[in-house]
C-alpha cells in the first residue's frame, strides 16, 4: 500500500467518509452519566437525578451535591425511581441536552395501600 493509499484511508477515518460498514455506523458516544429518573411526566422527557460529591477547596470535607438533567426519552420506557444512563447530545430544546441510552435497574413497583374496612366489605371506605 503506498503512501497516497494511506493517508486516503486516515482522511476518510478523520473526516468520516467511506463505507458505514467499515467503521462501524454507530454514533459517537460523548460523555455518559449515570442516575435515577426523578420524574417521568414530560412527553418524552425524564429529569434525571445525578448525586455526586465533591471536595470543599478550603476544609477538604467532601460536600454531597446534586444536579437535574433533562433528558430525551423516545419510547417513554423510564419510569420515577429507574437508574438510567444517559448521554450528551446536542440541545434538543432549551432545558434538554441528553439522551437516554439504557435502563440499568427497575424501580420496585409502588406498593398500594389497602385499609382493613377494603377487604372486609369488597369497597373503598367512604369519605370523612
Amino acid at each position: 500500500m503506498g503512501i497516497v493509499e494511506k493517508v486516503k484511508k486516515t482522511v476518510k477515518k478523520v473526516v468520516g467518509g467511506g463505507d458505514a460498514k467499515d467503521e462501524g455506523s454507530s454514533r459517537a458516544l460523548l460523555r455518559t452519566i449515570e442516575g435515577v429518573v426523578a420524574s417521568d411526566k414530560g412527553d418524552k422527557t425524564i429529569r434525571v437525578q445525578v448525586n455526586y460529591q465533591t471536595k470543599h477547596p478550603k476544609y477538604g470535607k467532601y460536600l454531597k451535591r446534586r444536579t437535574v438533567l433533562h433528558a430525551h426519552d423516545e419510547k417513554n420506557e423510564a419510569r420515577e425511581g429507574d437508574t438510567v444512563e444517559i448521554a450528551e447530545c446536542r440541545p434538543l430544546s432549551k432545558t434538554k441536552h441528553h439522551r437516554l441510552l439504557r435502563i440499568v435497574t427497575k424501580a420496585p413497583e409502588k406498593a398500594v395501600q389497602v385499609s382493613a374496612e377494603e377487604i372486609m366489605t369488597g369497597k373503598a371506605p367512604e369519605e370523612r
